[in-house]
């Protein structure tokens, strides 16, 4: 929102106003004026203002705590803090809607006014006019208020058509424009969720600086209305479409990472390729992920970048097999808005196979199916190829036969990537009416309209598209590719991550990580049935984990030994790595709920939820813990509400735990097929 975060180094301030005690309505040797009246005392107003103070402070705010302020003090103050561009104002007293007048009361329909200590509401403590005023101020301000009818506050009409993005003045009130506020159960809500966001922000995503409007508002309310309170948070209408860092309540989570916060403005379905590549840190989860595929890679970026051909190629594999990571090693060098938020991953890639990047493509789209729709990707296709700008002016949703008919003039074929397919809503709807009919379309040149990438698993619903593309013969199925070329991609994965370990990392120890990573990647690809079933990357990429735990050889004939130990499948492995790790009953339980994630994943309490039916003594506590300490299982997302998101980093595992969420019992190993077999 324009100026929201541009004085990001000025000093938080907060004025804090409480009122417990009132002198009486009238004078002793006076009397009551028609319409006037006294006011109760509020005696939870002290202890209330030392919480919201220490709360405040804990959140690196300077607060200016007025106990008790007459009228005179709390017009000075509110002055002051208008002045001096105080961030937040929160006050705590009774609410008036008129001020005493000889003869009656003088009443508008806005009017809010904080009754001060002398018990006289007059100049200077009407809280709708702060809102207003505080509009024209240079910095946006918060205002907290605990009186009843606050909510005649949050609904200033002056303010109420000016957008989002220009508007200064924000409010969060106690209750509604014609309700009582009690006993200060709003402020112990306000202070409960102070102290929550000075401990884990409200589980918002790192990637944000500040936590957001709509997580605050409806933490506030959820907290009262824990306690039975009848009471309704009434606030500033926001569009949540269109969130707003709004600079009042800091993120103690955020990182501090541009790289980060510029990824999440990419589009989502573009996004989850860095995911997918394991890549959100750039640099060192690339190092650690992806390797290999060489052959395929050197066959598929020259063809994604001739802009005279088209066609069809398919990728497909068991899952674990490395679809998904050589798609989104493509689509990470060759897609204009990842280039633009995380270059550091190309240029990694390139230093790693010049001859397997993807150019930068402007004319390069992507979608990472997991869990959409049609209407969803042909609405990301059309904003990613320039075909719904504002000159359009288009009123009616993308139809296929629409977006064939805008590629078919474009003067250079367009390319798009598109993975996941077997994770789509309905993956059978988008292969015959998307991927199929993009296959068939030409342009005036004779030239096909597209050059179609597709990731999928294999399946009988996906035949039509498999069957194309073998006739073709531009199916490549990652579980075929030479043994040799497949344990030497599988040792280099291994080797590297043996590398990055302390107990693996030192000079001497180099012939034990050669040693490990070979026979471990003999393992891996000696049964050709068990490849097809379960991807060996993914065993391996898990049995890496459990390296870290496992005691490191002592030499090359036990670093031999443990290779050959290593568990061929998935389950075998997660279970091996799963009993090393600490609280491994709990942990299950938590990634067994993140299985169940759809989307962009389950906030933290949705994961908290779901893991107590699985192990009845998980708890929040635990739940955060576990998610913090396993992030090698885990992919994030940010909920429109600012939230961390969680789901599993691989869609095979997500598979094994729906079926299997409870610990398996051990079986005696498998035995190895005998030397005569060979390696097929």
């Amino acid at each position: 929102m324009g100026d929201a975060t541009a004085d990001a180094a000025a000093p938080l301030r907060a004025l804090l106003m409480g009122v417990s005690r009132f002198a009486p309505a009238v004078a002793e040797d006076e009397e009551p004026m028609p319409g006037r009246q006294g006011w109760d005392e509020l005696p939870f107003v002290p202890q209330l203002m030392s919480r919201l103070e220490q709360a405040y402070e804990k959140l690196s705010y300077e607060v200016g705590a007025v106990h008790e302020p007459d009228r005179r003090t709390v017009r000075q103050r509110w002055t002051e803090a208008g002045e001096e561009q105080y961030r937040i104002v929160h006050v705590i007293s009774h609410g008036t809607t008129g001020t005493a007048v000889r003869g009656g009361t003088a009443e508008r329909s806005e009017r809010l006014s904080m009754v001060p200590s002398c018990g006289d509401p007059g100049i200077g403590t009407d809280v709708s006019l702060w809102v207003q005023e505080a509009n024209s101020l240079p910095q946006p301000m918060l205002f907290i208020i605990d009186l009843c009818r606050a909510g005649r506050a949050a609904r200033v009409a002056q303010l109420a058509q000016i957008p989002d993005d220009q508007l200064h003045a924000w409010v969060i009130a106690a209750t509604g424009p014609d309700r009582a506020a009690y006993d200060g159960a709003f402020s112990t809500a306000v202070a409960e969720v102070l102290e929550e966001i000075a401990v884990r922000g409200l589980d918002t995503s790192p990637s944000l600086r500040y936590v957001r409007w709509d997580r605050i508002t409806s933490s506030i309310q959820q907290r009262l209305s824990a306690t039975g309170s009848r009471q309704k948070v009434h606030s500033t209408k926001v569009d949540t479409a269109q969130p707003l860092e709004l600079p009042f309540f800091p993120n103690p989570n955020w990182t501090g990472d541009p790289r980060l916060e510029l990824l999440q403005t990419v589009d989502a379905p573009v996004r989850a390729f860095v995911a997918d590549l394991g890549a959100e840190h750039f640099m060192d989860r690339v190092r650690d992920h992806f390797v290999g595929r060489r052959r395929q890679l050197a066959h598929l970026a020259p063809w994604l970048d001739d802009a005279t051909t088209g066609g069809l190629r398919v990728v497909t594999g068991a899952p674990g097999s490395g679809k998904s990571a050589l798609l989104g090693a493509l689509v990470c060098c060759g897609h204009q808005e990842i280039l633009r938020a995380a270059p550091d991953i190309r240029r990694h890639l390139a230093a790693q196979q010049p001859d397997g990047v993807a150019s930068p493509n402007p004319m390069l789209a992507a979608i990472h199916a997991r869990n959409r729709d049609l209407d969803v990707v042909l609405t990301s296709l059309a904003t990613q190829w320039g075909l719904d700008t504002p000159d359009s002016r288009r009123t009616e949703p993308w139809t296929v036969n629409d977006l064939i008919e805008a590629l078919l003039p474009l003067p250079d074929v367009p390319a798009l990537v598109f993975d996941a397919l077997d994770e789509a809503d309905d993956p059978a709807d988008l292969m015959q009416r998307l991927l199929l009919p993009l296959t068939e379309p030409v342009r005036p040149d004779g030239r096909p309209c597209l050059r179609l990438l597709v990731g999928t698993r294999r399946g009988a619903r996906f035949e039509p598209l498999l069957q194309l593309a073998a006739a073709q013969d531009t199916l490549l199925d990652l579980d075929d590719v030479p043994d040799d070329e497949l344990r030497a991609d599988l040792a280099e994965h291994l080797s590297l991550r043996l590398a990055e370990l302390p107990s693996y990392s030192a000079a001497a120890q180099r012939p034990v990580r050669t040693a490990l990573a070979r026979t471990v990647a003999a393992e891996l690809t000696r049964n050709r049935a068990t490849v097809r079933q379960w991807g060996p990357f993914l065993v391996a990429r898990i049995f890496g984990r459990a390296l870290e735990t496992l005691p490191a050889p002592v030499d090359v004939p036990a670093a031999e030994r443990l290779g050959a130990s290593v568990p061929v499948t998935l389950p075998g492995v997660l279970e091996l790595d799963l009993s090393l790790q600490p609280q491994h009953a709990r942990l299950r339980a938590v990634l067994a709920a993140v299985a169940w994630a759809k989307g962009e994943g389950f906030p933290t309490e949705a994961v908290a939820a779901v893991a107590a039916e699985f192990a009845p003594d998980v708890d929040d506590g635990n739940v955060r813990q576990l998610l913090e300490a396993n992030r090698f299982y885990l992919r994030t997302g940010v909920e429109s509400d600012g939230s961390t998101l969680y789901r599993l980093f691989h869609q095979g595992l997500a598979d094994h735990l729906q079926v299997e969420p409870h610990p398996i019992p051990p079986t005696p190993p498998h035995p190895r097929p005998d030397s005569s077999e060979g390696p097929k």
